[in-house]
């Protein structure tokens, strides 16, 4: 889906830029692409890259992680459910509150549907049934079509949008669409989730 937006509806700040080192599955220092990866972060915000008076889009492919998970779910019966979050994703959680805490701060105009919610219970899934790794690239190749119908001259698109500041759950937000982060996500065959890209003209 392409939707034109407006710079008023696009929440950012550099701090955005921090969730990427919060700690993960395997990965207790973040993201490893962090300040080697080009687009990776650091990097200057939004409002540097794009000429913020000119059109914006928002690009997103929903895919239906949950009917992928259910998949592998019969097919791999020996792949069983535990309670989450995990000790890791606990001490994530904690480092995360202390970030939206800054965020809410330095802007008290933000509304709570900008941040993520707070783990207050636990869940059963499976890492398994949803590791990115198994469906990430069909997702990503379903995006790339939608990209292509973009076809503006002088368009330059971004594929990772926290890369400059963007509040991904306020921008998604702001066109009715309520992001889930918890993950794994509590097993349901209608699980979705987003891959989301910006689009614009260069500064």
């Amino acid at each position: 889906m392409i939707q034109k937006i407006t710079k008023e509806i696009v929440p950012y700040d550099i701090l955005i830029q921090t969730l990427c080192k919060l700690p993960y599955y395997g990965h207790g220092k973040g993201c490893i692409n962090h300040g080697k990866k080009k687009g990776c972060p650091p990097r200057k915000t939004i409002e540097k890259h794009f000429n913020l008076n000119k059109e914006l889009f928002v690009i997103y492919t929903k895919y239906k992680v949950g009917e992928f998970a259910e998949k592998m779910r019969i097919r791999h019966p020996e792949w069983t459910e535990k309670e989450y979050p995990d000790k890791q994703a606990r001490k994530k959680e904690h480092i995360l509150e202390e970030i939206l805490n800054k965020l809410r701060a330095k802007h008290p105009d933000w509304p709570e549907t900008y941040y993520q919610k707070k783990i207050t219970s636990t869940w059963n899934s499976s890492r398994q049934w949803y590791n990115p790794r198994r469906w990430q690239q069909t997702a990503r190749k379903q995006h790339e079509k939608e990209l292509k119908k973009l076809k503006k001259e002088g368009i330059i698109i971004n594929r990772c949008p926290e890369a400059l500041g963007i509040n991904i759950t306020g921008l998604m937000a702001n066109i009715g669409i309520k992001l889930n982060w918890q993950w794994p996500p509590e097993h349901n065959k209608e699980n979705k989730t987003y891959i989301i890209s910006i689009a614009g003209y260069k500064k």
